[in-house]
């Protein structure tokens, strides 16, 4: 039987800072820290004057501005302002470079291998791209007490209906919980092609949460990352008001299995972008 200490929490704002050339470089989720063989993650403060810059290699690489920065990131041919919200995804061989021209930068950097055929399903993989908030589509659950953006999501459809993400390396996002907003109990299963399941994070940024194991709980204040290993059962509750979050699964492709009673279970529905459109539910197949 899971239990509360089976999953890995740590805070960012007081883990260990390792100088590096760009600033300082957090390492908050790796094999070696918490079990998570398919993803590690970073927290990176790039000082500023300072330029991050990030060559894939052979890896998926998801990096997310998490505050507001005077700045800018290239990717491509193309600079784009460092939007609190906004990042790149990069495929294997893909490089962008993060400036820090008026500010201090702070990121969130994930890391993910390339993952088998059978688990990519026929997708191609690549290339990257660059995304910010505007332009990501909202989805709201059935309850009406959380709003996702994905920045990396294969089966999310953009409104010309063509595919987010390349790739099922990894499922990441933004998660916002009204006051009140609660998942409900569930776990992440493997499949035939990722028979392990998913290694699954959740990295909190504003307002306070509470993760549950098994009726154990623990409270999540902002910067903190919690690593579930796969078959853990959990559900994350805001606390005092509303939660903002950033959820990270890898590989993508797990079953996801509701273990409570909430009638809306895991339904999502993208959001409308008139008030008369029909409601068109998210196929996460």
């Amino acid at each position: 039987m899971a239990t509360i200490g089976d999953i890995f929490i740590i805070d960012s704002n007081t883990a260990e800072a390792r100088p590096v050339a760009s600033g300082t470089e957090k390492t908050l989720c790796s094999p070696a820290l918490c079990g998570a063989k398919n993803l590690t993650v970073y927290r990176r403060s790039i000082a500023q004057g300072r330029q991050f810059d990030l060559r894939a290699g052979p890896d998926y690489h998801l990096v997310y501005v998490i505050a507001p920065a005077k700045g800018a990131i290239h990717f491509g041919s193309v600079g784009h302002d460092a939007a609190e919200g906004a990042g790149v995804l990069l495929a294997p061989g893909e490089s962008a470079r993060f400036d820090a021209s008026g500010s201090a930068m702070d990121l969130l950097h994930m890391v993910v291998p390339k993952p088998p055929a059978a688990v990519e399903a026929g997708l191609p993989g690549s290339p990257g791209y660059y995304f910010d908030r505007k332009s990501l589509r909202a989805l709201s659950d059935a309850s009406g007490g959380r709003i996702r953006r994905f920045c990396a999501e294969s089966s999310v459809r953009l409104a010309d209906g063509s595919r987010l993400t390349p790739t099922n390396a990894i499922q990441a996002g933004e998660m916002h919980y009204k006051a009140g907003g609660s998942s409900p109990y569930h776990v992440h299963g493997g499949t035939d092609a990722n028979p392990e399941g998913p290694y699954h994070c959740y990295m909190t940024f504003k307002g306070r949460g509470v993760v549950e194991v098994e009726n154990e709980f623990r409270e999540l204040a902002p910067g903190t990352l919690v690593y579930f290993p796969p078959g853990v059962p959990h559900r994350l509750r805001s606390h005092g008001g509303p939660l903002d979050y950033f959820e990270i699964q890898a590989w993508r492709s797990f079953k996801t299995t509701v273990l409570s009673e909430e009638a809306q279970g895991l339904k999502w529905f993208y959001e409308r972008e008139r008030p008369n459109d029909t409601l068109v539910e998210w196929n996460q197949s």
